[in-house]
């Protein structure tokens, strides 16, 4: 019985085709590449998206074989200009430009720092409680930072008086505190009279608040050289 069993297996297996027909090989040919390692050398997704990348871009070269690729050159170029150009209409000019715009000759000073450099300034001459310097500096960091914002311009004739007159403009809720600031200023810097403590902090609050403060709503627009 046992050797019957046997002899019918390699009978069955004899009969097997050696010579699949069309389907059947392409059955086998699915479950072979169907198997790990065919699967884990199959591009992905980003490698498909890559070559397609690199074969446009390296399409675009410019040689005497092709002259189409000339003028498609060209038309990228013009797409990109175009797209640099439409940013700094919507944008502006960057901050760092804005600036330089407005470094310069600051109450009748030459004064080339800006207005992170300037406040600096002031608070070490208050760490050292030389409020009178402290003052000095702080003010001119306020004049400033409202010109890097382009809300308050001044030029070389502008006076402490008039830059708060036209900042009060822009801001009416503050401008009684700007012209105290204002006379502030005017003290240590042209009466000889000593700054103080509290006149600094009150300096320093109004400086901070205005860095990121929003214009009235109805407020004219800001003039170069207002006195």
């Amino acid at each position: 019985m046992r050797f019957a069993a046997v002899s019918g297996a390699l009978g069955l297996a004899l009969d097997s085709p050696l010579d699949p027909d069309r389907e059947q090989a392409q059955q086998w040919m699915i479950d072979e590449l169907s198997k790990p390692p065919y699967q884990a050398a199959k591009p992905t997704l980003w490698d498909l998206m890559s070559k397609a990348f690199w074969d446009w871009l390296n399409s675009l070269r410019v040689d005497g074989d092709n002259p189409i690729q000339l003028p498609i050159a060209m038309f990228v170029v013009i797409v990109v200009a175009a797209i640099v150009v439409a940013a700094f209409f919507i944008f502006g000019m960057p901050r760092i430009n804005r600036r330089s715009a407005v470094i310069g000759s600051l109450f009748g000073a030459d004064e080339e720092r800006d207005a992170e450099t300037l406040r600096r300034a002031a608070s070490a001459a208050a760490a050292n409680r030389d409020w009178t310097l402290a003052i000095e500096e702080l003010f001119r960091a306020l004049a400033r930072v409202l010109a890097e914002r382009v809300i308050v311009a001044t030029d070389p004739g502008t006076t402490a008086h008039g830059f708060a007159s036209r900042a009060g403009a822009v801001f009416p809720d503050y401008l009684q505190r700007l012209t105290a600031s204002a006379t502030a200023f005017d003290s240590v810097r042209y009466l000889d009279k000593p700054g103080t403590e509290a006149h600094y902090s009150a300096l320093a609050e109004l400086e901070r608040e205005l860095r990121t403060a929003q214009p009235a709503a109805t407020a004219p627009t800001p003039l170069v050289g207002t006195r």
